[in-house]
């Protein structure tokens, strides 16, 4: 998450220039926040409000909610004032917040100057301003001058100093940089933002035997009808007793009653007043007992037992509903079912479960380049590795693939082969042909039958990514580097496809690790590094590069347990730097 600000003297025009800088950058298809800063007393709340009343009463923090908004309003009492950088921990996750105000904060920040002020510019006074948006000719100031009328020009300056686009100050890089603005590249949040509000679940249910179940997903919660345990029982083989009892007991020792409690005894038997009792692993807690110690820990007579002194009160058995109670959700709906999942639903005595289909995808290679495994090559000809590579991947992550072979790279082939496949699949993942080559048909496909929710992506592998839909289809068009579109699966293709089995948008889970190597990349996109651990002498687990990071060098990713994410804005990381790494099991492959 990136900020900029807008400050300036007063009646200057920020509150208008902000307004119009979030309308433009949520146009341009970036996910916007913004911050107001008031140095006076203003209260969003009015004396005689039901909510107004309840901070009058000393609450800490009050939650006002409608139907249509939320507003959390927090009282200071006798806390510090926040620094902006706390503040923003609130947010949830955007791509910019624009903040208003705070001038003696360090983020970058525009000065808005409308009209001159005879104290002079805030930018020789603040820190971080870097340039000026304003209506005059010719300031009387070193910064770069924005036209604040032309709001395109003001936005992508912003865009550029945050490096959620990379800026490229020698015209002569441009033309030659395909990661250049010239390009007109989306950021990988924006294309993430697009695939969340265009997808949803699209296949059928069906009801299955908890044993035919493991790795799909629920269609409907697993409510448990009772509790679990369903009675207070035993958690060790030993002997139970009220411990309050202990106290008038003569060295520790109570008599022992001759009934037995075991698993699986329908009586419920009562405990005698002063007694302790023999009980087996699962047998019900005999009434009136609320201590079990085990039978290693204990020393027995015929009519006797002695505890020992470091028995603790409720030791060794479990309460009914200590695991889940009647009425719980004990496993929600969408849910990827694991052994433990099913071991659960036995437990509660779900014999069947309802799960969604599989995602029907289907699958295909472009490129009259490329031929079929067996089949003998020509000089210039080269296998088909992306499509077995992906057709593993995708069985790897649940799906039902149709295997469509290769399309020759000829707009009526390529149109109709997508177009028939959006009759039967819920996703059509094709690998190469989506880039800007006169042999290149896939986009212009998808755009002349479908629609292109994005297409060139500044990323690193995996800039010719497509996106879109045909008909009730979604469309995945894939680079045709090994690599790149190995990555690109992973990334795009994960999410997507578990929003559409069912199981709702999420991204795969990161952990930060320390980098073993130094990093220096572009701004302005977005790359993940194929690393693996490397386990030091000391026991400490660095990230080192798996191999040479070609788009074409598979090695980079056999010889990697996951990938190092590194966003737009970062142009270099020192070695020791703690990074975002998403191993491949976050994406339910490879070794945990």
């Amino acid at each position: 998450m990136q900020f900029f600000g807008i400050v300036g003297w007063k009646n200057n025009g920020k509150t208008t220039l902000v307004e119009r800088l979030i309308s433009q950058l949520t146009l341009m298809g970036y996910k916007v926040s913004s911050v107001k800063h008031a140095h006076h007393d203003v209260d969003i709340d009015e004396p005689g409000r039901d909510s107004y009343r309840h901070r009058a009463a000393g609450a800490v923090e009050t939650l006002l909610a409608t139907e249509k908004r939320w507003a959390l309003m927090h009282e200071y009492r006798d806390q510090e004032v926040p620094k902006l950088a706390q503040l923003l921990d609130v947010f949830e996750p955007c791509d910019i917040v624009i903040v208003e105000g705070y001038k003696n904060a360090d983020h970058p920040k525009l000065e808005v100057v409308r009209n001159l002020n005879k104290r002079g510019f805030l930018a020789d006074k603040m820190p971080n301003i870097v340039a000026i948006a304003t209506d005059k000719k010719n300031l009387d100031i070193t910064l770069p001058q924005l036209d604040i009328n032309n709001i395109q020009q003001v936005a992508e300056f912003v865009l550029h100093q945050t490096g959620l686009v990379a800026k490229v100050d020698e015209p002569t890089i441009a033309s030659n940089d395909c990661y250049s603005p010239d390009q007109q590249l989306l950021p990988a949040s924006l294309v993430w933002q697009r695939m969340q509000q265009a997808v949803s679940t699209q296949v059928s249910y069906e009801t299955l035997a908890i044993d035919e179940c493991i790795n799909r997903r629920l269609a409907q919660d697993v409510i448990t009808s009772y509790d679990s345990p369903r009675f207070n029982n035993a958690a060790v083989d030993g002997y139970a007793f009220y411990y309050q009892d202990l106290a008038a007991a003569k060295g520790l020792t109570l008599p022992l009653m001759t009934a037995e409690a075991n698993a699986g005894g329908s009586a419920k038997i009562s405990l005698e007043s002063g007694h302790c009792i023999r009980v087996l692993t699962g047998a019900r807690m005999p009434l009136g007992a609320n201590t079990v110690v085990m039978q290693e820990n204990v020393s027995i007579t015929k009519h006797s037992v002695t505890l020992p002194s470091d028995c603790k009160q409720g030791a060794n058995w479990r309460a009914q509903g200590e695991d889940v109670k009647a009425g719980d959700v004990i496993i929600p709906q969408g849910q990827q079912i694991r052994p433990q999942d099913i071991g659960l639903a036995a437990a509660t005595g779900h014999a069947q479960l309802k799960v969604y289909n599989t995602v029907k995808v289907a699958l295909f290679s472009t490129g009259n380049e490329v031929f079929e495994l067996g089949e003998e090559l020509p000089e210039d000809g080269i296998y088909d590795v992306n499509r077995h590579l992906l057709k593993a991947l995708l069985k790897s992550l649940h799906c039902e693939v149709t295997d469509l072979g290769i399309l020759a790279d000829d707009y009526d082939t390529v149109r109709n082969a997508l177009s028939a496949a959006s009759e039967h699949h819920q996703l059509i993942i094709t690998s190469g042909g989506a880039s800007t080559g006169t042999h290149d048909h896939v986009a212009s496909v998808l755009e002349d039958i479908g629609e292109v929710h994005g297409w060139r992506v500044a990323i690193k592998p995996g800039r010719p990514l497509a996106f879109g839909r045909i008909a009730s289809a979604f469309f995945l068009g894939l680079p045709g580097n090994p690599v790149a579109a190995n990555v690109c699966t992973l990334m795009f293709g994960q999410p997507l496809i578990r929003a559409i089995g069912g199981g709702g948008w999420k991204r795969p889970k990161s952990y930060f690790q320390k980098l073993g190597f130094d990093v220096k990349k572009k701004a302005g996109r977005r790359e993940w590094l194929r690393v693996y651990q490397a386990v030091q002498s000391n026991g400490e687990i660095l990230l080192k590069r798996s191999a040479s990071h070609g788009s074409g060098i598979l090695t980079s990713m056999t010889r990697a347990d996951g990938l190092v994410e590194i966003d737009e804005a970062t142009s270099s990381l020192p070695a020791g730097s703690l990074v975002d790494f998403i191993p491949f099991a976050s994406f339910g492959i490879g070794d945990a």
